[in-house]
């Protein structure tokens, strides 16, 4: 399941190629006034081989002769290598530029240490163990009860979600109070001697909301969920030093008069409290997304064109859930492209996002207010919110090779 490709030090020289080996130059630019750091480069393997003239094997990536960690991921499992990630720090107005260095072997494989990870589990129910699995699919579309916490998870060392394997398909949060991978030892439920060493633990009561960033149907009025299917599938495809990446497919679903056929990936970077969400369907359709307004207490951030924010304190979790459960003050966010905005609106539960699209890509971010050295309050919340939404708007790109 966990990709992890690099490779050792090397001197640099101009572009060379070898029958194994080659090395290119990528150069980046911030257009920002402001420096992005942990901005995430993604380039696909076909992309690296027009470029070298090899076959993509392995890959290693430097900055100014440095070796930094990068993940080169087989999205379809065929086997075969499709896309190359890496994460940079781009000062405000300038230009970068990173060495790749490709082999057509396994040459350049290096294990780097963690920053992400991502699980699923099937409950057995005779011994009460977990059975760790990457792809679980059911035509009745509902596995709720027969994984463990309801669907696939993953996480980043800022937060950790998990989407439920229902009609819902709910997007949940697991907060952290300290910066560390927590998943592996919790499985989402941490004991009491957890919590008493500092663990985090679940802090959002979604109920049937949009929870946090969710996508919904759409009937004019409400958020609507994706039923009825004929098939849904939940998939682990990767994790490891780069980012963790987990799919969501609902075949089949009668959705506006059609047959819609509609995946979600949804890919969690290193060091990030935001999940990007691909969106793909077989037909143009209007959906939504959004944030809950499931709160005794909450203040919504002001109008800003194509993102919706809203910083609260939950509502008491029911007496049958966890017993430790109490009322957490949590920030939530979205936000999706112009291109596909249709208008902003809420219903009785939710604040919302109106898109129409056929593929597309939106956003959602998180951040619990326990988080030590983390957001305290609306107006911290919301300053990162303006911040997060214009380098989305305004990502670092590739402007040249050499």
């Amino acid at each position: 399941m966990k990709t992890y490709l690099a490779a050792l030090f090397f001197v640099l020289f101009a572009v060379s190629v070898s029958a194994k080996t080659a090395q290119v130059t990528v150069i980046l630019q911030n257009s920002l006034s402001v420096e992005q750091s942990n901005a995430p480069i993604v380039i696909s393997a076909a992309t690296l081989a027009q470029k070298t003239g090899i076959k993509v094997c392995s890959v290693a990536v430097y900055n100014s002769g440095k070796l930094i960690p990068s993940q080169l991921d087989d999205l379809n499992r065929d086997g075969k290598p499709d896309e190359l990630a890496f994460l940079v720090a781009i000062p405000a107005k300038q230009q970068k530029r990173y060495t790749l260095k490709v082999a057509s072997d396994s040459s350049l494989f290096t294990k780097f240490s963690a920053e992400t990870h991502a699980q699923m589990f099937r409950r057995n129910k005779v011994t009460k163990t977990l059975i760790p699995t990457v792809e679980e699919s059911s035509p009745t579309g509902n596995l709720y009860q027969a994984l463990q916490h309801h669907g696939p998870a993953f996480e980043s060392k800022l937060m950790a979600f998990r989407i439920y394997f229902d009609q819902k398909q709910t997007v949940d949060l697991y907060g952290k109070k300290h910066h560390e991978l927590e998943l592996a030892q919790t499985n989402w439920y941490p004991t009491d001697e957890q919590i008493a060493k500092g663990f985090g633990d679940d802090i959002l009561w979604v109920k049937e909301t949009a929870g946090c960033g969710t996508l919904k149907g759409w009937d004019g009025t409400k958020a609507t969920h994706i039923t009825p299917v004929t098939n849904r599938t939940a998939r682990v495809i990767t994790d490891g030093p780069i980012r963790a990446i987990i799919e969501m497919e609902s075949d089949g679903w009668n959705y506006e008069g059609k047959k819609i056929d509609l995946k979600q990936r949804y890919i969690l970077y290193a060091g990030h409290r935001d999940v990007e969400v691909q969106v793909t369907q077989n037909d143009t359709t209007t959906l939504c997304t959004g944030v809950q307004t499931l709160f005794d207490k909450s203040q919504i951030m002001p109008p800003l064109k194509g993102a919706l924010a809203i910083w609260g304190t939950g509502l008491q979790y029911p007496k049958t859930d966890n017993k430790r459960a109490m009322p957490q003050t949590v920030g939530l966010a979205v936000s999706v492209p112009y291109s596909v905005l249709q208008k902003s609106t809420k219903d009785a539960d939710n604040l919302l996002l109106i898109v129409k699209g056929k593929s597309f890509t939106y956003h959602f971010a998180a951040a619990w207010s326990k988080e030590i050295g983390g957001y305290k309050n609306a107006d911290q919340f919301f300053h990162f919110v303006k911040t997060w939404n214009s380098a989305l708007r305004n990502p670092v790109k590739i402007v040249g090779w050499k």
